[in-house]
């Protein structure tokens, strides 16, 4: 074979791999004409599958995403694994543990709460935004006092002989010490998380009175790509339109747009183009919220009812005063951004008892392998000198993450690729680094 045809192939990748997978497709389509017995039995095993990936329990959704180490001399490392999930086998075994008294303990000031979040010889397991105890103790099988402990978003485990673990809320700056009774598999925590793996050097940072997870040197980042699936709008009309039959939705089509209402009560539009979809309920009976639990169960809920994909969805960002959740897909340990403007999915809850959805009607299907290097991404401190070059009032700067970007693929519309960036909450929304640099 010349070097011209290699190259000729290199470049031809993607098309050659689809083209296998739609003969793959062809193939076992035959198989099923010629053998409809045999499929009647598959299509059972199959939907029996598909319920469990689909059907998610509230303790997958409400994971902690991430796992920081700090060591004894105090540098830390985020902690991800590309075979294993570790933060779901650390819920396994932190499941076995049995939690008693609590106690709030006072802290002065930022400084003093940093301490906490870079304890030596700990690992912290992260929610990016606060979650009720109630939700924790669903997720990790506890029984924490919610009326002492009403929320948090870090977990932090001393792993020399803890005797209590933390439950810290940047919120609040307030830090809860929690008895631990009972620590089976202990030895097996510290293995997990002391083993080689894939680590980034990370510090926790107090930027512009905000706790942020901040990346000292610049580091390299795989990327992705992953065959889209596409769900049909009518799909969703029996939950959440309450509707099995397209003849009892009005249908009304202007330009890329598709509005669907079930009488004057319910409406879903439907963005053709970029598939995103805005969903109003009129007669939801949900007013004032109040509590953080009741935000997140009674969203969690409605979730799970849409139908949409929950593969890879996790708790993201919730409001009480603005009563919205917000759920986004990850990969490893990182948020992918540009799904939608919102997240993966935002549930909304207005004081006038009215309730707005807004998701995609696409979701990642299957991972595909698209040989392209690593990505190299800027260290914080580089990253916000080149926000601040570039003309962006950094001190405004409320977040800034580690995340993917959603891209559709130049080659194929079927795939989408996830590549490394920051992502900055700057002027109310969340802003691609490099988009604000080259604005």
């Amino acid at each position: 074979m010349n070097g011209k045809m290699i190259r000729r192939i290199r470049d031809k990748w993607l098309q050659i791999i689809l083209t296998i997978a739609v003969l793959i497709s062809l193939v076992l389509s035959w198989f099923i004409w010629t053998n409809p017995a045999r499929y009647e039995h598959s299509r059972e095993s199959d939907s029996s599958g598909q319920s469990q990936l689909t059907s998610k329990s509230i303790s997958d959704i409400f994971l902690p995403t991430q796992v920081i180490k700090t060591k004894q001399n105090g540098t830390q490392y985020l902690l991800h694994a590309k075979k294993n999930n570790i933060i779901l086998s650390l819920k396994q075994k932190l499941g076995k543990w049995e939690l008693g008294s609590e106690r709030k303990v006072t802290i002065e000031n930022k400084k003093q709460y940093q301490k906490y979040l870079m304890k030596k010889n700990s690992i912290a397991l992260n929610y990016p935004d606060q979650v009720s105890t109630s939700v924790f103790n669903d997720t990790f099988g506890q029984s924490i006092n919610k009326r002492r402990v009403k929320q948090f978003n870090r977990i932090i485990i001393p792993l020399q002989h803890p005797n209590y673990i933390y439950l810290l809320s940047d919120q609040s700056t307030s830090v809860y010490r929690v008895h631990v009774t009972k620590r089976p598999q202990l030895n097996e925590i510290k293995k997990l998380v002391n083993s080689k793996k894939d680590q980034y050097r990370v510090k926790e940072q107090l930027i512009n009175n905000q706790f942020m997870l901040t990346y000292p040197k610049s580091i390299s980042m795989p990327t992705y790509s992953y065959l889209m699936n596409k769900q049909s709008a009518n799909s969703f009309m029996t939950t959440l339109l309450n509707s099995v039959s397209s003849s009892s939705v009005s249908v009304h089509k202007k330009n890329h747009m598709t509005t669907y209402t079930d009488g004057s009560n319910k409406r879903m539009v439907v963005n053709t183009k970029s598939g995103a979809v805005s969903y109003e309920n009129f007669t939801d009976t949900t007013k004032n919220i109040g509590s953080i639990n009741s935000l997140l169960t009674k969203s969690f809920q409605q979730l799970s009812s849409i139908g949409v994909p929950l593969e890879n969805i996790r708790y993201d960002y919730s409001s009480t005063d603005k009563n919205e959740v917000v759920y986004r897909g990850y990969v490893e340990s990182f948020p992918i951004f540009n799904q939608t403007d919102y997240g993966t999915v935002q549930i909304k809850y207005l004081n006038n008892g009215e309730q707005k959805n807004f998701f995609s009607l696409y979701s990642l299907q299957v991972p595909v392998p698209n040989g392209t290097k690593q990505v190299s991404v800027p260290s914080t401190k580089d990253a916000l000198a080149n926000l601040e070059q570039a003309g962006v009032k950094t001190a405004k700067i409320k977040n800034m993450r580690l995340a993917y970007e959603w891209q559709t693929n130049k080659d194929s519309s079927m795939v989408i690729d996830l590549k490394p960036t920051y992502y900055v909450y700057y002027q109310g929304k969340w802003q691609n680094y490099t988009t604000l640099i080259d604005q």
